[in-house]
Protein backbone atom coordinates (compact mmCIF):
# COMPACT_ATOMS: atom_id res chain seq x y z
CA UNK A 1 0.00 0.00 0.00
CA UNK A 2 2.78 2.43 0.94
CA UNK A 3 4.73 1.71 -2.50
CA UNK A 4 1.85 2.02 -4.41
CA UNK A 5 1.36 5.54 -2.69
CA UNK A 6 4.42 6.94 -3.27
CA UNK A 7 3.58 5.79 -7.13
CA UNK A 8 1.13 7.38 -7.45
CA UNK A 9 2.41 10.86 -5.82
CA UNK A 10 4.46 10.10 -8.23
CA UNK A 11 2.46 10.50 -10.93
CA UNK A 12 1.30 13.56 -9.25
CA UNK A 13 4.98 15.27 -9.56
CA UNK A 14 5.31 14.99 -13.10
CA UNK A 15 1.39 15.67 -14.30
CA UNK A 16 0.68 18.88 -16.28
CA UNK A 17 4.21 19.57 -17.11
CA UNK A 18 5.90 20.79 -20.41
CA UNK A 19 7.58 18.25 -23.14
CA UNK A 20 9.44 15.23 -22.20
CA UNK A 21 11.61 16.29 -25.62
CA UNK A 22 13.35 19.11 -26.35
CA UNK A 23 12.68 20.86 -29.57
CA UNK A 24 16.27 21.25 -30.31
CA UNK A 25 19.46 19.48 -28.28
CA UNK A 26 19.84 20.36 -25.22
CA UNK A 27 23.33 19.51 -23.14
CA UNK A 28 23.40 19.47 -19.37
CA UNK A 29 26.52 19.22 -17.41
CA UNK A 30 26.57 16.92 -13.84
CA UNK A 31 28.49 17.19 -11.17
CA UNK A 32 28.41 14.64 -8.39
CA UNK A 33 30.25 13.94 -5.40
CA UNK A 34 30.18 12.32 -1.80
CA UNK A 35 31.50 15.64 -0.18
CA UNK A 36 32.01 14.00 3.47
CA UNK A 37 30.10 15.83 5.30
CA UNK A 38 31.71 18.87 4.47
CA UNK A 39 34.96 17.70 5.89
CA UNK A 40 38.02 16.95 4.34
CA UNK A 41 40.65 14.32 5.77
CA UNK A 42 41.78 16.19 8.27
CA UNK A 43 38.32 17.07 9.86
CA UNK A 44 38.27 20.67 8.28
CA UNK A 45 36.17 22.60 6.21
CA UNK A 46 36.06 21.60 2.36
CA UNK A 47 33.69 23.77 1.38
CA UNK A 48 35.91 26.51 -0.05
CA UNK A 49 37.12 23.55 -2.18
CA UNK A 50 33.84 22.07 -2.86
CA UNK A 51 33.37 26.02 -4.42
CA UNK A 52 36.41 26.27 -6.09
CA UNK A 53 35.43 22.96 -7.84
CA UNK A 54 32.11 24.11 -8.95
CA UNK A 55 33.82 27.46 -10.06
CA UNK A 56 36.09 25.65 -12.33
CA UNK A 57 33.79 23.22 -14.08
CA UNK A 58 30.85 25.31 -14.28
CA UNK A 59 28.31 22.43 -13.76
CA UNK A 60 24.57 22.87 -14.59
CA UNK A 61 23.65 20.27 -11.73
CA UNK A 62 26.00 19.65 -8.76
CA UNK A 63 24.70 16.23 -7.15
CA UNK A 64 26.18 16.26 -3.56
CA UNK A 65 25.90 13.07 -1.26
CA UNK A 66 26.95 12.94 2.46
CA UNK A 67 26.06 16.97 3.21
CA UNK A 68 25.12 18.29 6.45
CA UNK A 69 22.91 20.98 8.36
CA UNK A 70 24.19 21.40 11.75
CA UNK A 71 24.29 23.56 14.48
CA UNK A 72 27.69 25.01 15.41
CA UNK A 73 28.91 27.20 18.11
CA UNK A 74 24.79 28.68 18.53
CA UNK A 75 24.70 29.12 14.53
CA UNK A 76 23.02 26.85 11.90
CA UNK A 77 25.40 25.28 9.08
CA UNK A 78 23.41 24.30 6.69
CA UNK A 79 26.50 23.74 3.79
CA UNK A 80 24.18 23.24 1.53
CA UNK A 81 22.69 26.67 1.21
CA UNK A 82 26.38 28.21 1.69
CA UNK A 83 27.29 26.20 -1.12
CA UNK A 84 24.33 27.25 -3.09
CA UNK A 85 24.69 31.32 -2.22
CA UNK A 86 28.50 31.18 -3.30
CA UNK A 87 27.94 29.50 -6.37
CA UNK A 88 24.59 31.51 -6.82
CA UNK A 89 22.98 28.17 -7.88
CA UNK A 90 19.37 26.85 -6.55
CA UNK A 91 19.07 24.17 -4.04
CA UNK A 92 17.56 21.17 -2.47
CA UNK A 93 18.22 19.86 0.69
CA UNK A 94 16.91 16.48 2.09
CA UNK A 95 17.79 15.49 5.35
CA UNK A 96 18.03 11.63 5.69
CA UNK A 97 18.77 11.23 9.47
CA UNK A 98 18.43 13.45 12.36
CA UNK A 99 21.96 13.76 14.65
CA UNK A 100 21.75 15.78 18.35
CA UNK A 101 23.10 18.82 16.83
CA UNK A 102 21.32 18.90 12.86
CA UNK A 103 20.59 16.02 10.35
CA UNK A 104 23.02 14.13 7.45
CA UNK A 105 21.15 14.51 3.65
CA UNK A 106 22.14 14.72 0.40
CA UNK A 107 21.61 17.99 -1.87
CA UNK A 108 20.78 19.25 -5.61
CA UNK A 109 22.19 22.57 -6.81
CA UNK A 110 20.77 23.64 -10.22
CA UNK A 111 21.54 26.77 -12.34
CA UNK A 112 17.35 26.30 -12.90
CA UNK A 113 15.08 26.83 -10.72
CA UNK A 114 13.21 23.98 -8.82
CA UNK A 115 9.33 23.48 -10.59
CA UNK A 116 8.78 20.78 -8.04
CA UNK A 117 10.88 18.98 -5.35
CA UNK A 118 10.47 15.44 -3.55
CA UNK A 119 12.14 13.32 -1.24
CA UNK A 120 11.23 9.89 -0.47
CA UNK A 121 12.83 7.65 2.29
CA UNK A 122 14.60 4.27 1.05
CA UNK A 123 13.81 1.10 2.63
CA UNK A 124 16.65 -0.63 4.67
CA UNK A 125 17.07 -3.15 7.24
CA UNK A 126 17.04 -2.71 10.95
CA UNK A 127 19.50 -0.68 12.67
CA UNK A 128 20.64 0.73 9.48
CA UNK A 129 21.36 4.54 8.91
CA UNK A 130 18.29 6.12 7.45
CA UNK A 131 18.54 6.86 3.63
CA UNK A 132 16.78 8.87 1.20
CA UNK A 133 16.65 10.25 -2.41
CA UNK A 134 15.98 13.74 -3.29
CA UNK A 135 14.84 14.52 -7.12
CA UNK A 136 14.48 17.84 -8.60
CA UNK A 137 12.52 18.84 -11.67
CA UNK A 138 14.04 22.05 -13.50
CA UNK A 139 13.52 23.22 -17.39
CA UNK A 140 16.78 24.06 -19.20
CA UNK A 141 14.77 25.10 -22.12
CA UNK A 142 11.40 26.76 -22.87
CA UNK A 143 9.01 23.20 -23.73
CA UNK A 144 11.51 20.45 -22.08
CA UNK A 145 11.41 19.79 -18.44
CA UNK A 146 13.49 16.84 -16.68
CA UNK A 147 14.16 15.15 -13.50
CA UNK A 148 17.66 15.05 -11.17
CA UNK A 149 17.79 12.91 -8.26
CA UNK A 150 20.61 11.90 -6.18
CA UNK A 151 20.50 8.99 -3.25
CA UNK A 152 23.33 7.82 -1.16
CA UNK A 153 23.02 3.73 -0.80
CA UNK A 154 23.42 1.69 2.55
CA UNK A 155 28.15 1.39 1.92
CA UNK A 156 27.94 -1.52 4.78
CA UNK A 157 25.44 -3.65 3.54
CA UNK A 158 25.01 -5.41 -0.09
CA UNK A 159 21.49 -6.62 0.76
CA UNK A 160 20.07 -3.03 2.06
CA UNK A 161 21.72 -1.61 -1.44
CA UNK A 162 20.03 -4.24 -3.62
CA UNK A 163 16.86 -2.83 -1.45
CA UNK A 164 17.25 0.39 -2.06
CA UNK A 165 18.23 0.06 -6.02
CA UNK A 166 14.64 -1.81 -6.27
CA UNK A 167 13.34 1.02 -4.95
CA UNK A 168 15.18 3.31 -6.67
CA UNK A 169 14.27 1.53 -9.70
CA UNK A 170 11.12 0.94 -8.79
CA UNK A 171 10.20 4.67 -8.37
CA UNK A 172 11.94 5.81 -11.56
CA UNK A 173 11.87 3.90 -14.14
CA UNK A 174 8.06 4.15 -15.28
CA UNK A 175 8.93 7.80 -15.54
CA UNK A 176 7.88 9.54 -18.51
CA UNK A 177 10.53 12.75 -18.06
CA UNK A 178 13.81 12.21 -18.67
CA UNK A 179 15.23 11.52 -15.61
CA UNK A 180 19.42 11.93 -14.78
CA UNK A 181 20.30 10.07 -11.58
CA UNK A 182 23.83 10.47 -9.67
CA UNK A 183 24.90 7.82 -6.83
CA UNK A 184 27.22 7.23 -4.34
CA UNK A 185 26.35 3.36 -4.64
CA UNK A 186 28.72 2.20 -2.48
CA UNK A 187 29.27 -1.19 -4.87
CA UNK A 188 31.60 -1.34 -8.10
CA UNK A 189 30.46 -2.24 -11.16
CA UNK A 190 30.92 -6.00 -10.84
CA UNK A 191 28.61 -6.30 -8.01
CA UNK A 192 25.65 -6.05 -6.76
CA UNK A 193 23.26 -4.20 -7.10
CA UNK A 194 25.00 -2.39 -10.48
CA UNK A 195 23.44 -5.41 -12.44
CA UNK A 196 19.72 -4.27 -11.75
CA UNK A 197 20.49 -0.76 -13.25
CA UNK A 198 21.76 -2.85 -16.87
CA UNK A 199 18.18 -2.34 -18.92
CA UNK A 200 17.08 0.56 -18.36
CA UNK A 201 19.72 3.14 -17.82
CA UNK A 202 22.80 4.63 -19.02
CA UNK A 203 26.13 4.29 -17.19
CA UNK A 204 28.17 7.86 -18.22
CA UNK A 205 31.24 5.43 -17.58
CA UNK A 206 30.11 2.41 -18.76
CA UNK A 207 33.49 0.22 -19.34
CA UNK A 208 35.39 2.82 -16.95
CA UNK A 209 37.87 1.00 -14.25
CA UNK A 210 39.17 4.80 -12.81
CA UNK A 211 38.11 4.60 -9.28
CA UNK A 212 36.07 7.00 -7.39
CA UNK A 213 37.30 6.26 -4.20
CA UNK A 214 40.42 8.15 -3.44
CA UNK A 215 42.02 4.94 -1.71
CA UNK A 216 41.11 2.90 -4.15
CA UNK A 217 42.63 0.73 -7.05
CA UNK A 218 41.68 0.28 -10.55
CA UNK A 219 37.81 -0.97 -10.55
CA UNK A 220 36.71 0.85 -6.85
CA UNK A 221 34.20 2.46 -8.78
CA UNK A 222 31.50 3.75 -6.16
CA UNK A 223 30.13 6.66 -7.47
CA UNK A 224 28.08 7.10 -10.99
CA UNK A 225 26.13 9.29 -13.37
CA UNK A 226 23.30 7.76 -15.06
CA UNK A 227 20.44 8.67 -17.36
CA UNK A 228 17.85 6.78 -17.78
CA UNK A 229 16.86 5.44 -21.09
CA UNK A 230 13.46 6.51 -22.04
CA UNK A 231 14.59 9.18 -24.36
CA UNK A 232 16.90 10.18 -27.00
CA UNK A 233 19.79 10.62 -24.66
CA UNK A 234 23.33 10.06 -24.94
CA UNK A 235 27.19 10.97 -23.42
CA UNK A 236 29.08 13.48 -24.67
CA UNK A 237 32.10 13.12 -21.95
CA UNK A 238 32.99 11.60 -18.45
CA UNK A 239 35.78 12.91 -16.28
CA UNK A 240 36.88 11.56 -12.68
CA UNK A 241 38.18 14.96 -11.00
CA UNK A 242 41.38 14.44 -9.03
CA UNK A 243 42.56 17.83 -8.39
CA UNK A 244 40.98 17.93 -5.11
CA UNK A 245 42.58 14.71 -3.46
CA UNK A 246 42.30 15.36 0.18
CA UNK A 247 39.08 16.94 0.32
CA UNK A 248 37.13 13.62 0.69
CA UNK A 249 37.70 10.40 0.35
CA UNK A 250 35.75 10.18 -2.90
CA UNK A 251 36.72 12.27 -6.21
CA UNK A 252 33.78 13.88 -7.68
CA UNK A 253 32.70 12.74 -11.19
CA UNK A 254 31.59 14.84 -14.46
CA UNK A 255 29.67 13.69 -16.98
CA UNK A 256 28.23 16.26 -20.29
CA UNK A 257 24.41 14.04 -21.35
CA UNK A 258 22.70 15.67 -24.47
CA UNK A 259 19.37 14.90 -24.83
CA UNK A 260 17.35 15.65 -28.27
Amino acid sequence: MKKKLLQILFIAFISGLTSWRPQQACEVKVLSFNMHHGEDKWGNSNLRDVVKLIANHKPDIVALQAVDSLLEDGKINHQLRRLAVQAGMHYLYAASDSVSNGSHGVGILSRWSFENTQKMSLPHSVGADPRVMACGLVSPIKGFTFRVCTVRMEYASMFDRALQSAFVNRMLEPSIQPVLLAMDMGARPNEQPYFSYHDNWMDAAKGSYLPTWTEGISGDRLDYLMALKNTKVRVKAYKVIKDYPTTSDHYPILATFEFW
